[in-house]
This record gives structure tokens, sequence and C-alpha cells, in this order.
């Protein structure tokens, strides 16, 4: 395994499995992209990064903004979080090669509320969580199988999930379209935003429907950060490595 992106934003991912043909699928953009640069600049693969909010269209202009022009980009440098502060060494050509899709990913083609944390240094809005604050924008969503369509691909090797709770949406619709997704990478992110006490059976739930749909867990976080890989994809690296 080989941890990819910044301390607060990063995952774990089997080493030497993408490829510069490799389709990856980043779900949630925020102010952090670190994760979806690093795949790009460690493999060159093919990025699709997935974010309908401002805070995550704005971000993702303002790290192709300093790539064109020679700067580097550093987040997490402010306190309480300047331990985990992260410098982009992307390329501009790089930047010009990721692909950003300013729609978000749900069940259905629709257009959805998006709420805004009440959290200070928390800005990632969400359809599922923090509703209680009012504040909302509204947004389009589509369910990943059309957005996939629209995309021209069949398969994906590596999905990121870093969507505020509407994960568990997300991943139903994968196993009831039987997508042919290699790499599942998931931030339960109700384990610092519950919404009530029952939030861990609803992880378990997602997590065993996952499991029974075929993926192997090889990889978790205190912070529920979770990497599935498909069984026939396991099987194959765990020869590999032999």
């Amino acid at each position: 395994m080989i941890y990819l992106g910044s301390l607060y934003n990063g995952y774990h991912i089997p080493d030497s499995f993408i490829t510069k043909e490799s389709v990856c699928y980043c779900v949630g953009a925020g102010a952090d992209i670190s994760f979806d640069a690093e795949l790009k600049m460690k493999y060159d693969a093919r990025i699709f990064i997935f974010d309908p909010t401002p805070e995550g269209i704005d971000h993702f202009a303002l790290v192709k903004e300093y790539a064109e022009k020679g700067y580097l980009l550093t987040i997490h440098n402010v306190a309480p979080y300047s331990k985990g502060a992260y410098t982009y060494q992307l390329t501009p050509e790089e930047v010009q090669e990721m692909t950003f899709v300013e729609v978000g990913v749900w069940d259905q083609k629709t257009t959805l509320k998006f709420f805004a944390p009440q959290k200070d240094n928390y800005i990632s809005r969400s359809v599922y969580l923090f509703k209680e604050s009012g504040d909302y924008l509204e947004a389009p969503v589509d369910r990943l199988s059309n957005l996939m369509k629209t995309l021209g691909h069949s398969a994906i090797d590596l999905l990121k999930l870093e969507i505020e709770g509407a994960e568990y949406t997300v991943i139903d619709t994968i196993i009831e379209d039987k997508l042919d997704i290699k790499v599942i990478l998931v931030e339960f992110d109700e384990v610092h935003n519950a919404t009530d006490k029952r939030f861990h059976f609803r992880i378990k739930k997602a997590c065993d429907k996952l499991k029974n749909a075929g993926y192997v867990l090889v990889h978790s976080t205190e912070s529920m950060k979770r990497t599935f890989v498909r069984e026939d994809v396991y099987e194959q690296l765990q020869a590999a490595y032999k």
C-alpha cells in the first residue's frame, strides 16, 4: 500500500496498480485535491474531479492558476491545521490534463440543496448533513452510471468518494447498477458529523453491502477513510506480490 495526498485528505491505495491508462473519478474536491493531484503526478492517470459547489470549483481554479504561473500553492497552513501543511507540485500540463466536472454524484439527475457546515475552518457542503444550518445553495447532481456514459467510460479503475454523507446513496447505486469499478475509496463522514447515534450501524451496513458485492476491505483509518478492492483485482495483486 502507498499513501497519497495531504495529512487530512489522503488515502492508501495498492501501489503499482494505477497506470497512465487508469480512469480515476475523484468525487468531492472542497479545498483539497492533493490526493487527486498525486494520482496525476505519480502515475499520469486520467483524472476526473466532480464537485458542483463554489468551494470546489474555486479551489481547482486556484490550483490551476498557481501552476500556470509557476507559483507554489500551500494549503492547511493555518492553525489549527498547520501541522498538515501541503504544497501542490503540479505542472501546468498536468493540471490542464485533469478534467473538472461541475456536477455532484447522487442517485438521479436533479438539482439538490447543498448545506453549509456550522463549523469554523470547515467548508465542505453536504446534501445529507448540516441541514440544521438552513444555509444552502442549489447545484446539479447525477447518477454515477449516467456520468460514466456521458464521459464515455464503461469502467473506472479508482473511485474516491469524499462527499459528506452522500456516500451511502452512491454506494447503493454502484451495487444496483453493477458498475465496473476496481478500487473504491470512501470517507464515512458521519464519524465527524453524526446526525444521530446510529451512524455506526449505517457505516457498517454500507461496508457490508460492498463486501457482499465482492469487495475486500484492505485499509481503514481511525477517521473511517477506507479502501476497498474488488476481489478479482485483490487476488491479482496478491499473486503479483508473492
